[in-house]
């Protein structure tokens, strides 16, 4: 909000502006009472109605223009907030992700933000003119009668009390309801990701059932935050209006004794009046602000999980004459399990293609994740061009290397977009060459708009395969010097595999292939054996064979599977 206070303090003048113009109004009415009282039709009433108007149109207008300020300001400080959220969220490292759910993602970024709008702007506007109605009609009370606004402020206490314990209230069940919405989130982006599978294993009754029982806790906590705010507005208005008994009776008492003029009864009654909105908004008002507290610091809670961009050492830069990859030493545990790597240490030499292979569960797909730093590897242990990567900033990392995960996840736009995904330097013939590298161009060109085609949302309107060749083709379209590839044959039968492959070593100087597919790796340079997460065996598809390992029995699984499948 720093960014505005400009706004915010001409808002807030607008706002002084506006108190004092109505602040007038019930002074001018006890003037011209006064002197009708002591002139009687001498009295020159014009003037008085003159000034009445003119503190009314002044006070129209300045809150209007309160409301332009404030409330448009509160639509900047939304929007950067959103803002600011969206590049944390890309910041986050796995980790975070595994705290956090997409849903609960979501409504942070929806439910809480909007709630933060409002405090921002009603709840700006609501509680400054609340406490300038109080402290400007508390002060023209005294100056009417100091003995009088003693018996007007008897129920401040009770007022107190009530707003004391509403606070306390309204708090744990703005807790309690977000907390809901987070769970209704996450069911609902969780139903509609996997909606195929629901149908699939007929599971809608029971989807429908975890929907409405999500749905009710929901309501419940909803219905809850609202009777709070319903019983104390009434609350409000009682006392407000006991308060004005409590004057009617001693004020009245006063001007019938001659202590007090008429003049002087009816402007305190105008100033005491003047509070009655305000005490009874009260409530609204203290929940939109306690809501807004506690978007606030659901918001702060991920924002502070962004990971800062580190400086890059001066010293970090990749040497060409380095092998393009390194691992040394590299042992890695993800929170909370036993370590996936153990002392893993291998090089992949500058325009050298080595493959990784080993069992589910052997920590394969780590060493791509580590690479490209999605998670951090420990200091020292994975280099590229010499430099720990550590020390590289992301924007350099990423621009040696391209990452394609066993995962392929397509936009729902062009297929084009899908491959080039904005980058300037990729161009239209790029994303061709790309596409027949990936042995998916024929294929894309038999579609009616071609590249152009736009995907449905995930790209579930190309085959699995299709999928990740068109990922493939992404990884290859920058012209990356590293090519990291994660089982990116999973979904692809043995002759586009081999066409592929063929493709691969003139598309990227240098690849690290991690596959769990042995006929892929067998064209691979060296060929890593990866078991429980340590290196057990290293070389040639040939040598490898040979020593009768481990590499050799899984090898004679796969033929031996394949022989059964042709059969």
């Amino acid at each position: 909000m720093s960014r505005y206070r400009v706004r915010y303090a001409l808002g807030f003048a607008c706002l002084v502006a506006a108190t004092g113009s109505s602040l007038a109004i019930p002074w001018t009415v006890k003037q011209a009472i006064d002197a009708l009282q002591a002139q009687g039709r001498q009295a020159a009433l014009g003037g008085y109605v003159t000034l009445i108007l003119l503190c009314a149109a002044g006070n129209g207008v300045a809150r209007l223009a309160s409301r332009f300020a404030i409330a448009g300001g509160a639509q900047h400080v939304a929007a950067d907030v959103l803002s600011r959220l969206y590049a944390a969220f890309q910041t986050f490292p796995p980790a975070v992700f595994a705290r956090y759910s997409t849903g609960d993602l979501m409504t942070r970024a929806a439910s809480d933000v909007s709630a933060l709008r409002s405090l921002a702007g009603f709840g700006m506007i609501s509680g400054a003119s609340t406490a300038l109605a109080f402290v400007g009609a508390l002060a023209a009370m005294l100056a009417v009668d100091p003995w009088l606004t003693l018996w007007a402020m008897a129920p401040v206490p009770v007022l107190v009390l009530l707003v004391r314990g509403y606070n306390g209230v309204v708090t744990a069940r703005t807790h309690a309801m977000q907390g809901r919405l987070d769970v209704l989130s996450t069911l609902v982006q969780e139903r509609l990701a996997g909606m195929g599978v629901v149908r699939a294993y007929t599971m809608e009754a029971r989807a429908a059932a975890e929907f409405a029982a999500a749905n009710g806790a929901l309501r419940d906590a909803s219905t809850a935050l609202a009777r709070s705010q319903a019983h104390f507005t009434p609350l409000m208005g009682l006392v407000a209006g006991v308060g004005t008994l409590v004057v009617l009776w001693a004020g009245g008492s006063a001007v019938a004794g001659g202590r007090m003029s008429l003049g002087a009864l009816v402007a305190f009654t105008g100033y005491l009046g003047y509070l009655a909105w305000p005490t009874v908004a009260l409530g609204f008002t203290l929940s939109v602000v306690r809501r807004g507290l506690t978007s606030m610091e659901r918001i702060q809670q991920v924002l502070e999980e962004a990971r800062p961009a580190a400086p890059e050492l001066p010293s970090a830069r990749p040497d060409p004459r380095a092998p393009a990859i390194s691992f040394a030493g590299l042992t890695f545990a993800y929170a909370g399990r036993g370590p996936v790597l153990q002392d893993v240490t291998f090089d992949v030499q500058v325009g050298e293609m080595v493959a990784v292979v080993g069992p589910t569960g052997s920590g394969k797909s780590t060493l791509g994740l580590l690479l490209a730093r999605l998670w951090e590897p420990p200091a020292g242990t994975v280099f590229v061009g010499g430099a720990d990567v550590t020390t590289l900033s992301l924007d350099r990392l990423r621009a040696a290397l391209a990452w394609v995960p066993q995962d392929a996840f397509l936009f729902s736009r062009a297929l084009r977009d899908n491959v080039s995904l904005g980058r300037e330097d990729v161009e239209p013939a790029a994303v061709d060459r790309a596409g027949t590298a990936a042995g998916v161009a024929e294929e894309i060109a038999a579609f009616t708009h071609g590249w152009d085609t736009v995907v449905g949302e995930r790209g579930l309107t190309l085959s699995g395969g299709q999928r990740q060749r068109v990922a493939l083709a992404r990884g290859i379209a920058g012209s990356p010097p590293i090519l990291v590839l994660d089982d990116v044959f999973a979904n692809v039968d043995s002759a586009k595999e081999t066409e592929i492959l063929a493709g691969l070593r003139a598309a990227a100087p240098t690849i690290l292939l991690v596959t769990h597919r042995l006929r892929a790796a067998q064209s691979a340079d060296r060929i890593v054996v990866l078991e429980g997460g340590r290196v057990v065996e290293r070389g040639t598809h040939a040598a490898l064979l040979a020593q009768g390992g481990l590499y050799a029995r899984l090898w004679r699984m796969q033929r031996l599977e394949e022989e059964i499948a042709r059969a």
